[in-house]
């Protein structure tokens, strides 16, 4: 499992970012650039970026494979953040393991009940586009990130069709998010947790409201330009609303 990590204070807060599927852990870089304090651990999730895929393809696996990164590093406990698919592995992490977690930062995160499988059961492919001998897919890729982005940015469409192109089966997180089940997990975690919603999200804002109902507890930051790839395209106001947040509830 490869993680890229900011920070040599290993005796230092460790804050965790878990990045959205088919991306990498460079979702987070302009991110981890801007907050100080941390040591920062940025995993490739299994099967993405430099990570090889693990045969059961589950949130669980993947929220044990997180687990076993920390023990690796010699991380006792951490702060946790992810974004869309990343924050269901954190919510996996931290119902099935509370005490190795210290926060809960959950980004455009879904809460996927039974009515949620059955609707992504049937839903299209999000990722997968047939390859065309004339590159016409390329266009067809970029065009359809755009289609997501409050304000298009070449850079982090980029990145985004590198890591498409890169993975055999750009939507295998998908099924894996449409047989998780939330449910089983609330009550699990009563550890300070922050809800991110992108109001310029249109594939997880209008369901925000359903991760908020699964910890009471919950605070809500909603980034009102931000959109499928917050960190990448509200950087400095994502840091801030983490930062904000271990400060008042946290760290007091």
């Amino acid at each position: 499992m490869h993680a890229a990590t900011v920070g040599g204070d290993i005796d230092g807060p460790c804050l965790v970012l878990l990045h959205q599927t088919p991306r990498s852990w460079d979702e987070f870089r302009a991110v981890a650039g801007l907050i100080e304090g941390y040591r920062i651990v940025m995993p490739d999730l299994p099967g993405y970026g430099a990570s090889q895929a693990l045969p059961d393809n589950t949130i669980e696996s993947s929220a044990a494979a997180v687990l076993t990164l920390l023990d690796e590093l010699r991380v006792p406990c951490a702060h946790l953040v992810g974004h869309h698919f990343g924050g269901l592995v954190a919510y996996q992490l931290a119902v099935s393991a509370p005490q190795r977690v210290l926060s809960l930062v959950l980004s455009s995160t879904p809460f996927i009940d039974e009515g949620e499988r059955r609707r992504r059961r049937t839903a299209q492919p999000f990722n997968d586009i047939a390859v065309q001998t004339d590159g016409g897919h390329l266009a067809r890729l970029w065009q359809r990130r755009a289609e997501y982005l409050a304000h298009p940015d070449p850079e982090v469409q980029g990145r985004y069709v590198r890591d498409v192109l890169a993975h055999p089966d750009p939507d295998r997180g998908h099924a894996a998010v449409a047989a998780y089940r939330s449910e089983d997990g609330v009550g699990g975690y009563s550890g300070p947790v922050l809800c991110i919603a992108s109001a310029r999200d249109p594939r997880a804002y209008p369901r925000h409201s359903r991760i908020m109902a699964a910890f009471p507890q919950a605070r809500e930051y909603v980034l009102g330009d931000g959109d499928i790839a917050s960190p990448e395209t509200c950087p400095a106001e994502f840091a801030r609303a983490i930062l904000d947040f271990h400060a008042d509830v946290v760290l007091r």
